[in-house]
């Protein structure tokens, strides 16, 4: 599936084994935390408090970071509990504790490297928000991307937000792990490259040119493999699958021919959708 997806709004109920119980809760413990993603990024919170089924307390929020986010962890942790949802995409729920000796939550975390007892130091990646929407009772269940992020307590400080009874940011920023630096803009042209990709499940039109107004020079039926020789920037689309935009081309092997990037699913190598 493509790397960069769209969020959908949603109100995650995580129903997972009644695992554990909650640990410690002290002001001191807390100021070391981090919210579980990258330095620089902001993220909007859906809805208010509700129920953990891991540490059996409404001490839950859902943070709105779209499908391939970094999950990091956001203090030092031990992985004690995790589970992949029947039906999805190592689609995971994971309940850590930390080196405070609180626990702690992070669900619809795509990941395939955990096991119980795997340690993080804090800022290390514990994968990416999932895409996939799961129904699995006995591990998560999902409507959209999200993260899920469970806290020892209603009353606790992550990043200098002070989380209480009544109230959540409404928007929630990161000093945790380094500031990604955005891949430098390549210069104007094309770009050889071999790859294979598949048409939407509507079919795809074929241009002369990366570009909507240019002419239709062919269709490719639904589902079908697609061979590219080259990629390059042209008119912006709307991905089919998420809705983001996606100024990407690809030239069919062999031909002068091109297709849009938000119309075949799979990624040039090398290559982002906007420039």
């Amino acid at each position: 599936m493509k790397i960069q997806r769209f969020f959908a709004q949603a109100v995650s109920v995580a129903v997972m084994l009644a695992i554990g119980s909650m640990g410690f809760d002290s002001a001191a413990m807390a100021s070391s935390w981090k919210m579980p993603w990258r330095a620089g990024q902001s993220y909007g919170i859906n809805g208010s408090w509700h129920f953990d089924g891991f540490l059996k307390t409404t001490t839950a929020f859902d943070v709105a970071m779209p499908a391939g986010t970094e999950v990091l962890a956001p203090i030092e942790s031990t992985v004690i509990y995790q589970c992949a949802a029947r039906g999805g995409d190592n689609h995971r729920s994971i309940l850590l504790q930390a080196s405070t000796g609180q626990r702690y939550t992070l669900v619809h975390v795509k990941t395939t490297d955990i096991f119980v007892g795997k340690r993080y130091r804090q800022g290390d990646v514990i994968g990416r928000i999932a895409g996939d929407r799961v129904n699995d009772a006995s591990c998560a269940i999902s409507t959209g991307p999200h993260l899920h992020f469970g806290l020892p307590s209603q009353s606790f400080s992550v990043d200098g937000q002070q989380f209480t009874l009544y109230a959540i940011p409404s928007r929630l920023s990161s000093t945790n792990g380094s500031i990604v630096a955005p891949s430098p803009a390549p210069s104007t042209g094309v770009y050889t490259v071999n790859f294979s990709a598949i048409s939407a499940p509507t079919g795809v039109n074929v241009r002369s040119a990366p570009s909507t107004t240019a002419p239709i020079v062919g269709r490719i039926a639904p589902n079908q493999h697609i061979n590219f020789d080259a990629w390059t920037f042209g008119q912006v689309v709307n991905d089919h699958w998420i809705n983001t935009p996606d100024a990407r081309w690809y030239r069919i092997a062999g031909t002068n021919n091109w297709v849009a990037s938000a119309v075949v699913n799979g990624n040039a190598p090398g290559s982002r959708p906007m420039p």
